[in-house]
């Protein structure tokens, strides 16, 4: 089983997927947008994978940071810089290569664009499976 943080705006998304994770045996805590990662971002590390969405509102803290990098990038940099191994599932409508972070260099990093099949088994599939 793994702990899944879900970090998603879209409420009709975050039904589907939550249900998904934990249907496959995962646990699933959801923050509905950046200002719930930045304040709990010395717990994040509770988990073993993360879902990041791209594209979100920028909440409070977020409001002045580079307008090129989508919320969900800049959300990244910094779960990256406390937690450099931990796994992330990035998620987005928006084409990966048109960002300012080029996810495929990236360590731990999958990229997995929306909208998935009707079973999300493209997240899932990368989700790490022999944790007890």
């Amino acid at each position: 089983m793994c702990n899944v943080l879900l970090i998603e705006d879209d409420r009709f998304l975050i039904d589907d997927l939550k249900t998904f994770i934990e249907y496959e045996g995962h646990s699933c805590t959801v923050y509905t947008g950046p200002d719930e990662v930045i304040e709990n971002l010395e717990a994040l590390g509770q988990y073993d994978a993360i879902i990041l969405d791209i594209m979100m509102t920028r909440g409070t803290y977020l409001q002045e940071e580079d307008p090129d990098f989508e919320t969900g990038e800049l959300l990244y940099l910094r779960i990256r810089a406390q937690y450099p191994d931990l796994v992330i599932l990035i998620i987005s409508a928006k084409n990966f290569s048109d960002m300012q972070i080029d996810f495929s260099t990236e360590n731990n990093v999958e990229t997995i664009s929306k909208p998935f099949d009707s079973t999300a088994s493209e997240l899932i599939k990368y989700l790490p499976q022999d944790l007890k």
